[in-house]
C-alpha cells in the first residue's frame, strides 16, 4: 500500500529560490519506499509572482494562498489540507537531498513509537551573492542535527494531535515542538545531511524583528509542561 506524504511550502515573495526547493521535493519521489508525495504551496501574501510560479507546475503542485501573514499561519492552512499519513514542511529557500524523505519514511516505518523524526543539515551560501554579500553574512559550516520545519517528517495524525503551530511570527516551531515533547511525542534524528539551508540576505533569521515572541514561546512551553 502507497502511503501519502504531504509537503507544505510556505512563501511570501520568494520566486527567486522556489522553484529549487519545489524541484527537490519533486526528486525526493524516485525514492525507494513506496510513496506518493503532494506539495501544498501557500502563498503567504506574495506580490513577486511567486504563486504564480508555483501553479505553473500543476499536479501533484497544489497552490493555496493565506491572507494572514506569518509562517505559523502558512503551514497550519496547509496542513488543514493535508490528507496523508505523513507530513513534512520545506521552506522556500532551502532543499531537500534526494534522498530526504526516503530515509525519514524508512524510520518511521521501522520505528512505529517514533511520531517525528529530523535530519542533519548543513548550510550554504546562496550562489547569487556577491563577495561583498557574501562576507556580509553569517554562514555556519559544518554539518549538525538540524531542529528546524525543513528538517522534519512527522505522522499526520500525531501533528495534529499536538496542536497547529501557535500564534507567534517568531519561535513558533520552538514552541510547537516543546509542547509537543511535553506531551509524550517522542522524536529523532538521523544523523545524515538531508537538509541544506540557503544562506541569503532576506532570511527571515536575519530579519528577526520580534524577541518578544521568542519569549513567549518559552513562556508556552514551560505552562504546557506545569500542566502535564
Amino acid at each position: 500500500m502507497r502511503r501519502l506524504v504531504i509537503v507544505v511550502i510556505p512563501v511570501r515573495n520568494g520566486v527567486r529560490h522556489l522553484a529549487e526547493a519545489i524541484d527537490s521535493v519533486l526528486a525526493n519521489a524516485a525514492g525507494e519506499v513506496s510513496a506518493d508525495i503532494e506539495v501544498i504551496v501557500v502563498d503567504n501574501c506574495s506580490i513577486d509572482g511567486s504563486r504564480s510560479l508555483a501553479e505553473s507546475y500543476g499536479p501533484p503542485v497544489r497552490v493555496i494562498g493565506e491572507a494572514q501573514r506569518g509562517a505559523a499561519h502558512a503551514r497550519n492552512a496547509g496542513v488543514k489540507l493535508a490528507e496523508g499519513e505523513y507530513l513534512a514542511f520545506l521552506d522556500a529557500d532551502d532543499v531537500w537531498r534526494p534522498a530526504k524523505l526516503d530515509r525519514q519514511l524508512r524510520e518511521l516505518e521501522a520505528r512505529r513509537d517514533l511520531d517525528i523524526v529530523f535530519c542533519f543539515g548543513e548550510n550554504f551560501l546562496s550562489p547569487e551573492l556577491t563577495e561583498a554579500e557574501r562576507g556580509a553574512v553569517v554562514c555556519r559550516r559544518g554539518v549538525g542535527p538540524f531542529i528546524l520545519p525543513s528538517a522534519m517528517l512527522a505522522r499526520r495524525d500525531s501533528f495534529i494531535r499536538a496542536g497547529p503551530l501557535p500564534d507567534l511570527l517568531e519561535g513558533e516551531f520552538i514552541a510547537w515542538y516543546g509542547m509537543a515533547l511535553s506531551m509524550g511525542m517522542r522524536s529523532d534524528v538521523i544523523p545524515e545531511a538531508l537538509l541544506l539551508r540557503r544562506v541569503h540576505l532576506t532570511n527571515s533569521t536575519r530579519q528577526a524583528a520580534h524577541p518578544a515572541d521568542l519569549l513567549r514561546a518559552a513562556k508556552m512551553v514551560l505552562d504546557r509542561k506545569k500542566r502535564q
